[in-house]
């Protein structure tokens, strides 16, 4: 039987924008809509001629803007469509206000990185690190399944890299 391989892939670079973003549902959709840079189109047609990805059979992408349009040059050199699954959207944090008090004492400005610490913690209306984990795990079950022996291609976010950890049945 031959191999199922995945390429998981985070997005290309995206144009700088002022503000807080992904805190609540106005500043979620603002998120979800941000687009590629200049260089980040160039990164994603450069990305596209690795040869590895070439004659892949299958390309998912988060419903991101950003990642499907770093998913749209694999698509186009593959002549293959651009599967979307809201599995492998970012985290939601949530509420600003839940959000700020769980912040006021931490070292750190990044809610996502304390997240990782305490991967229970969730705002009423957001996710908690394994909530996301249980995710994206529940979907690269159903696709490995699916697509045994298959090139796969999953485009997705930077910090599901970091919270993600594989445990596949």
């Amino acid at each position: 039987m031959q191999d199922t391989i995945i390429y998981l892939i985070r997005h290309a670079k995206t144009v700088k924008e002022n503000g807080i973003r992904n805190t609540n549902e106005e500043d979620q959709m603002v998120n979800e809509k941000e687009i590629l840079s200049v260089y980040g189109e160039e990164q994603s047609k450069n990305l596209s001629k690795n040869i590895e990805l070439y004659n892949i059979d299958v390309i998912w992408s988060s419903s991101y803007t950003r990642a499907k349009a770093t998913a749209k040059y694999i698509a186009n050199i593959n002549n293959l469509p651009i599967n979307l699954d809201s599995s492998l959207n970012e985290r939601r944090l949530g509420n600003l206000k839940e959000l700020g008090k769980f912040m006021k004492d931490k070292n750190t400005r990044d809610p996502s990185q304390e997240q990782l610490l305490d991967r229970q913690f969730k705002t009423s209306d957001g996710e908690s690190a394994e909530d996301t984990n249980k995710r994206m795990t529940k979907f690269f079950n159903k696709i490995l399944k699916e697509y045994e022996g298959k090139k796969i291609v999953v485009v997705s976010h930077r910090r599901l890299n970091k919270i993600f950890f594989i445990k596949l049945v």
